[in-house]
């Protein structure tokens, strides 16, 4: 048994795009609270058949009389293209054999009925002449020219749930309204939540060593140090340089973002980067050198007995920085920041012995000079 249809929508192939937009306008209407649809109990107007939707071609005779049968309403897509269409006018004419006259809406949405001009008329042939046969039985079409296209669906539903058009206009306008003032309240809530959540955030970090002339080493990968971005780690290849995190979260907005950065003589070093509210920021990370070069430190000997010589100086950077060693011949140079370097020359004299000097010592904590008499 064929499942009743709420309605039918007869058309010509050319004007598919009205029928479908039709179809889904019916089937997505919900019907107002205090009308029940007698199809199913539903709150919409379904279903609604459309052949070219749920037929196959070649099975157009008893099928579609079927469905065509079982369907309350017959709307019909008047237009220039279903006044020539054969199928629609045999559909308008089984629906007016059956006596379903007063349950076809015609729908214009292009053209005249009754027009004096032949390629605009609009009304399929067969209605045309029953109802200048039936002049009782004329039907008034609702065109979309004269009151609009969505006037014209409202007038189609009243039509159909024989309810006052101003009713259900009303309710539209309301719904209408609604369906604005929501969208007015939603569409920043949802483009703001797009921003904080959807839309990625970046980090410039630019590492800055005040101290260039401090020697810079890499590990056996060949990178001069590594920066952790909230747990994911960043090869350096260079100092003095900007290094862009791109691609975060968008959430990490408004948050501390811990950054740590490790090196070959330098301190480690952690920070929290307040990113703010905004697509990137930018933080310094100013770089601090451990205390690799800080401290020149060792022993000199005598050549002969490899005893500590006590009393010699021992000089660096042109005498600029000297120490005298002590009785176990040890000397210490605390040298400042502004002049480390990883080699030193070193001047070392002692009187009673000969005059000790060599270039580009390399800064240790434990270095031994021997001296000759």
């Amino acid at each position: 048994m064929i499942k009743q249809n709420f309605a039918f929508i007869s058309y010509n192939h050319r004007d598919m795009k009205h029928a479908k937009w039709l179809q889904k306008k019916l089937e997505s209407y919900k019907l107002p609270t205090e009308i029940h649809n007698e199809f199913d109990d539903s709150r919409y107007i379904r279903p609604v058949f459309r052949d070219q939707t749920d037929l196959n071609t070649g099975v157009l005779g008893n099928v579609l009389r079927d469905q065509l049968e079982a369907s309350h309403f017959l709307v019909v897509i008047c237009s220039p293209n279903s006044a020539h269409s054969e199928w629609v006018s045999k559909e308008v004419q089984a629906f007016i054999e059956w006596g379903r006259i007063d349950r076809i809406i015609p729908l214009i949405v292009e053209g005249q009925p009754n027009c004096y001009n032949p390629d605009m008329e609009c009304f399929p042939e067969y209605l045309r002449n029953y109802t200048k046969e039936h002049p009782e039985h004329e039907l008034l079409g609702i065109s979309f020219a004269e009151i609009g296209k969505e006037k014209a669906f409202i007038r189609v539903v009243s039509k159909m749930l024989d309810v006052s058009f101003d009713t259900l206009w009303k309710r539209h306008e309301r719904e209408r309204r609604r369906r604005i003032a929501i969208a007015c309240i939603s569409t920043p809530i949802i483009i703001a939540a797009l921003y904080w959540f959807v839309m990625p955030c970046s980090i410039n970090l630019t590492l800055k060593d005040a101290n260039h002339q401090l020697p810079i080493s890499k590990n056996k990968e060949g990178h001069v140090g590594i920066v952790s971005v909230n747990g994911t780690d960043y090869r350096v290849n260079s100092l003095d340089t900007t290094l862009i995190i791109s691609a975060l979260p968008g959430y990490f907005r408004c948050q501390n973002v811990p950054v740590s950065f490790k090196a070959i003589y330098y301190d480690s070093l952690q920070v929290d980067v307040p990113m703010g509210v905004g697509i990137s920021a930018d933080y310094l990370l100013q770089l601090q050198r451990d205390d690799s070069f800080q401290h020149f430190a060792g022993k000199v000997i005598d050549a002969a007995d490899g005893n500590g010589v006590e009393g010699a100086e021992v000089s660096i950077d042109n005498g600029k920085y000297k120490s005298t060693t002590y009785a176990d011949g040890h000397f210490d140079i605390d040298i400042p920041i502004s002049d480390q370097r990883e080699y030193k020359d070193v001047i070392i004299h002692k009187d009673g012995y000969q005059e000790f000097s060599s270039e580009e010592e390399t800064v240790d904590n434990d270095v031994t000079f021997m001296i000759h008499k």
